[in-house]
C-alpha cells in the first residue's frame, strides 16, 4: 500500500494570484505525475478572463452532482456554488500530492474532513486586488466592492 498523498489548499481573496501561481506550478513541476491539480465545478460561465481551470455547470446539473455525492468539498460565495470532486480521494491514496483552489469560508471544513492538509493563504495589496477584480469584467461594481470587502477580514 503506498503512503498517503499531501493535500495542498490555496485559499485567498479573489485577484490575489491563486490561479497564476497554480498555472506556473504546473509548468514548472520536476515530477509532474506526482502531482495532481483540482478543477473546480463552478455554477458561472466559463469566460475569456481569469480563471479557466473549471467546469461551468448549471445550478440544476450541480445540484444532480451533489445528490449523488460527486463531490469531496462544496461551498457557496459570492452567488456561485463551487464542488471540488471526490477524485481527490483516489489521488491521496496513490499517495499524489493533490493542489485545490479552495476558500478561506470553506477552510475549517476542510481541515476538519482532511486533518492533514497544508492551507497555502495567497495574499495580495488591496489596490492590486481592485485592478485585477476591474480587468476581469466579470463582477459588477458591487460585487468588487464586496470582494473588497470579504479581502480585508
Amino acid at each position: 500500500m503506498s503512503e498517503q498523498g499531501q493535500l495542498f489548499y490555496l485559499m485567498g481573496a479573489s485577484g490575489a494570484g491563486k490561479d497564476s501561481l497554480i498555472r506556473y506550478a504546473r509548468q514548472h513541476l520536476n515530477k509532474p505525475e506526482s502531482v495532481k491539480f483540482a478543477t473546480r465545478y463552478i455554477t458561472r460561465p466559463l469566460n475569456a478572463t481569469g480563471d479557466q481551470n473549471y467546469h461551468a455547470v448549471e445550478p440544476v446539473k450541480f445540484d444532480h452532482l451533489l445528490g449523488k455525492g460527486h463531490f469531496a468539498m462544496h461551498w457557496m460565495r459570492h452567488g456561485c456554488q463551487y464542488g471540488i470532486s471526490k477524485k481527490i480521494d483516489i489521488w491521496l491514496d496513490e499517495g499524489k500530492g493533490v493542489v485545490i483552489n479552495g476558500s478561506r469560508q470553506y477552510y475549517l471544513q476542510a481541515l476538519k474532513d482532511y486533518p492533514r492538509l497544508h492551507a497555502i493563504l495567497i495574499q495580495a495589496d488591496h489596490v492590486l486586488l481592485r485592478e485585477r477584480l476591474l480587468k476581469r469584467r466579470r463582477d459588477t461594481p458591487a460585487n468588487i466592492e464586496e470582494r473588497m470587502q470579504w479581502a480585508k477580514d
